[in-house]
């Protein structure tokens, strides 16, 4: 093997990791889906009804029938039980109505609320060419067993 051979092989280019425009291509899309479900969710909520007899009744299509499959098969209410309602309740601004449904609802809807600016402030950081702002870890743990907490505690009761 020649002297150059060694060279080429010594001086070969690393495997290429992603670049930051991949990486911020990556980061807008991430922000821009939460963005996305986020308003989604909080659209069909205010698409919604709830009529007297209970429920949940989406216009043209009558009352949904229950989606919780805990209820189904044990007959009992989940820590999750009530929170479509309470969030249409919210999306209505009946905030008596929703804490009767579910009290970890209004904790759940106003994260949900926040995920709007939040991520419309990222997607544009990102827009601008700047790094996004991350939440430590602390911050979401916390926000994590509040919610979870939150969930038990309510179904306890």
């Amino acid at each position: 093997m020649s002297d150059t051979g060694v060279e080429e092989t010594l001086h070969s280019p690393a495997p290429m990791s992603p670049t930051t425009s991949q990486q911020s291509t990556s980061r807008y899309r991430y922000h821009l889906s939460i963005f996305v479900v986020s308003a989604l969710i909080l659209a069909v909520a205010a698409f919604l009804n709830i009529p007297e007899s209970g429920g949940v009744e989406a216009p043209f299509f009558g009352t949904l029938p229950g989606i919780c499959t805990w209820k189904r098969f044990f007959g009992l209410d989940c820590p999750g039980c009530g929170l479509t309602r309470c969030f249409v309740a919210l999306a209505h601004g009946h905030i008596r109505q929703a804490w009767h449904f579910n009290p970890a609802g209004l904790l759940l809807f106003a994260l949900l609320l926040y995920q709007l600016p939040f991520r419309a402030v990222q997607i544009w950081r990102i827009s601008k060419g700047r790094c996004d702002y991350r939440h430590s870890n602390w911050v979401l743990t916390v926000a994590a067993w509040l919610i979870i907490a939150a969930l038990l505690i309510q179904w306890a009761c």
